[in-house]
């Protein structure tokens, strides 16, 4: 009989021939190939990848991602890269990938370093750090005495940014105190809200300027606008006093040393002069109020020595404690063995 190939009809199905089966069959090989080929790629994805330090496969679970960009490497180069870093004195780690703004720091990395490593890294950020502070320049030019002052010698003014060295903010107080300035210490740069006031000051303060400028704010306060109060005036004794009597009483007695003062002008009584003609020579200086003592009690000078002498009684004639003798009415130049009462020049 042989082998029979169907070239027709069996039974009103299509058969197909030979050829034509082949070519079906390789398509729908093709087909199959393709699906199965597209399901390996989608489910079975290669977990491992190639280190670019180390050049090894290395699985995605060991992996350390660089903080700040995309770039990863296997931890243990990782590790290795920032211990040669360390060695290098290198702390500010950045991404081995050059111009990349991706960093490590410590904290970031801890769970992949080494206890050793984390500690060597930590202490080194520590030196560098000091080391900065120390390359600082610590010092700076005071604007009072223009000299060159360490920084833990300055001093802050209270409520500005201006600071000074403390010898001289010390040297301020005391300034302001002598011209009887208390209450409001305002900062030297002309204009500047900045205050000092007692206790803001008082640990750069020696204890004598500290107890002065209390003592002053206290006497402001007592003292006060209302003028009622006044100070002895002699200095042995330099009482606080009240001044409870009429505003037009002038001479009064301290209870304390019994000194005869004026109460209006605030000194010893003066009795040679009324308040008025004494407030005028004040202004003008102790020398003009002893000029115009002088004339009122008909003293003399010394031609010799320039100090004043007084007659009390007798003739013209003095002799004053310096050795020079001369008429007390003329000033001529007299004797010194003798002398007449009468003087030859001004027959006084």
């Amino acid at each position: 009989m042989g082998n029979i190939i169907c070239r027709g009809k069996n039974q009103g199905k299509k058969v197909l021939g030979g050829k034509q089966l082949g070519n079906k069959m390789g398509t729908l090989m093709t087909k199959q190939s393709k699906h199965m080929k597209e399901k390996k790629q989608i489910g079975d994805i290669d977990p491992n990848f190639v280190c670019h330090f180390c050049h090894e496969q290395v699985h995605l679970e060991h992996s350390f991602n660089i903080k700040g960009c995309a770039h990863f490497y296997c931890q243990e180069c990782i590790v290795k890269f920032i211990v040669t870093n360390l060695q290098n004195n290198v702390t500010c780690i950045m991404c081995p990938i050059p111009g990349c703004s991706g960093l490590l720091d410590p904290e970031y990395c801890r769970p992949i370093l080494p206890n050793e490593v984390f500690d060597l890294w930590g202490t080194a950020l520590c030196e560098s750090l000091l080391d900065t502070q120390h390359a600082v320049d610590s010092t700076f030019t005071c604007d009072f005495c223009v000299e060159q002052i360490e920084l833990t010698d300055s001093f802050n003014i209270k409520g500005c940014a201006h600071f000074y060295c403390q010898e001289c903010i010390v040297r301020f107080i005391v300034s302001k105190l002598q011209d009887n300035v208390t209450t409001s210490v305002t900062c030297p740069d002309q204009g500047c809200p900045g205050v000092l006031d007692l206790e803001y000051c008082r640990p750069i303060l020696p204890y004598d300027v500290f107890h002065r400028w209390g003592k002053a704010l206290c006497e402001s306060v007592v003292m006060g606008p209302q003028n009622k109060y006044l100070f002895c005036p002699f200095n042995a004794c330099s009482t606080l006093l009240i001044d409870e009597e009429p505003e037009d009483t002038k001479q009064a007695q301290c209870p304390h040393c019994k000194g005869v003062f004026c109460a209006k002008c605030k000194v010893p009584w003066h009795t040679e002069f009324n308040c008025d003609m004494f407030q005028k020579l004040r202004d003008k200086g102790e020398d003009q109020q002893l000029e115009e003592l002088a004339k009122n009690k008909n003293w003399r000078r010394c031609p010799s020595c320039k100090y004043y002498v007084e007659r009390r009684d007798g003739c013209s004639y003095i002799k004053c404690r310096c050795g020079y003798a001369f008429c007390y009415n003329c000033g001529v130049r007299a004797s010194l063995t003798s002398h007449t009462r009468q003087c030859p020049s001004c027959h006084k």
